[in-house]
């Protein structure tokens, strides 16, 4: 500013020194005076142009400023509304996860417990049945041991004899074979209520009526056997396989009452006959080595049992039949793995634990022996005690003072 005052200044000289040429002094005086004023006025003029521009810049400044402030500010909760969707996007799913597992946890401890609690109901009724059943089994033994002598070779196991339900054939007088039918059921159903002499009687009216009913032969044929009137059990069964001669139960149960009266080779006829017709027929296997262990053939009897075990794996008679074989022919360990397939299946079937026993008394174990003689007589006490009193396999361990206790 001080620049363009001298400018001025300098201009207004130069002029005057042209003027005092022209014109009067006073008028020179008037002029320079004028000028004077004039330059003067003009740097107010400017300072005030100044202070007027700067308030406006100021107040520009300032506007730019608050703007900019409030851009700021706008822009940050914006911000922080998005960081904070982003942050709720981000852990709603792990939170979801978690409640999930923790729903899943929760549910697979209920689950557990439910099923912990129903593995104990469970038990506790097996324990109790087994207890049922191992009472009725020392009640039949007492029974059968008073009624008869046991057999030293009672472990050789033969299954029951198989009724069949009647099926009609489709000839003859309909209502009379409605009749025969009626008969037959009757007969069955006095059967399974152990009304012998009752089935008989049914069973003899349906085959009045109608005599090539080969089903009711046959079911009359097991309800003899188990009345121990074996001559008409067998001319029964015979019926039955004339009137059908691929009849297989009817062969099998034929063997059955052939073998309980010692007439082996027949009954092994009988079981081969079963067999033929029905080659996967366990219980004829089963049976068909139970004639042979009779017959001291105990290596045709192992080879019967093992075909019944191939067909039925999980058969416990057929184990427990092939581990006596073995013993006979002095397989000793493949005895007791056959016992223990036998105890996987059945372990409540006190016959296994004896045989077994029986297998370690002959190999001189005694303390095995005892053990297993334990578990038999837990399990049956009365008739394994008699048994172990005259058994013969029983007899190295006979002196031993555990054994005294337990059987006296």
């Amino acid at each position: 500013m001080k620049i363009a005052n001298q400018v001025r200044i300098t201009k207004a000289m130069r002029l005057s020194s042209i003027f005092r040429t022209i014109i009067s002094p006073i008028a020179l005086s008037t002029i320079l005076v004028c000028a004077s004023s004039v330059s003067a006025s003009q740097p107010r003029a400017a300072a005030l142009l100044v202070q007027q521009e700067l308030p406006e810049q100021q107040i520009k400044a300032e506007i730019r400023d608050r703007v900019q402030e409030e851009v700021d500010i706008a822009f940050g909760r914006t911000a922080t509304l998005l960081n904070g969707l982003v942050i709720a996007l981000t852990l709603l799913p792990t939170a979801a996860g978690v409640a999930v597992w923790f729903l899943y946890n929760k549910l697979s401890q209920q689950t557990k417990s439910a099923r912990q609690e129903i593995e104990s109901l469970h038990y506790d009724t097996i324990s109790q049945l087994k207890l049922l059943i191992s009472d009725a089994e020392g009640i039949l033994g007492e029974i059968q041991h008073q009624s008869h002598q046991e057999d030293v070779e009672t472990d050789l196991l033969l299954p029951d004899a198989q009724i069949q339900e009647f099926a009609p054939v489709n000839y003859g007088n309909y209502q009379q074979l409605l009749t025969a039918a009626d008969y037959a059921k009757q007969g069955d159903a006095c059967f399974f209520e152990n009304r012998y002499e009752d089935a008989i009687a049914a069973y003899n009216l349906a085959l009045q009526i109608q005599p090539d009913l080969a089903d009711t032969w046959n079911n009359r044929g097991v309800v003899l056997t188990r009345m121990q009137r074996y001559p008409e059990a067998i001319a029964s069964y015979e019926q039955a396989t004339t009137i059908r001669p691929q009849y297989p139960d009817a062969w099998n149960n034929r063997g059955v009452v052939l073998l309980e009266l010692q007439k082996y080779p027949e009954a092994i006829g009988c079981y081969e006959q079963a067999i033929q017709a029905k080659p996967d027929y366990a219980d004829a296997w089963n049976n068909r080595g139970v004639a042979f262990s009779k017959m001291q053939e105990y290596e045709q009897a192992v080879i019967s049992y093992n075909k019944a075990l191939q067909i039925k794996n999980d058969y416990t008679d057929a184990w427990n039949n092939r581990g006596v074989a073995l013993s006979k022919l002095q397989k000793y360990e493949a005895a007791i793995d056959s016992y223990d397939n036998a105890a996987k299946i059945r372990p409540d079937f006190y016959r296994i634990w004896y045989n077994k026993a029986r297998c370690y008394a002959l190999q001189g174990k005694i303390e095995l022996a005892i053990e297993n003689l334990k578990r038999a007589l837990n399990l049956n006490p009365n008739l394994c005690k008699e048994l172990a009193k005259t058994e013969a396999d029983l007899e190295k361990i006979r002196e031993h003072d555990t054994f005294k206790q337990l059987i006296n």
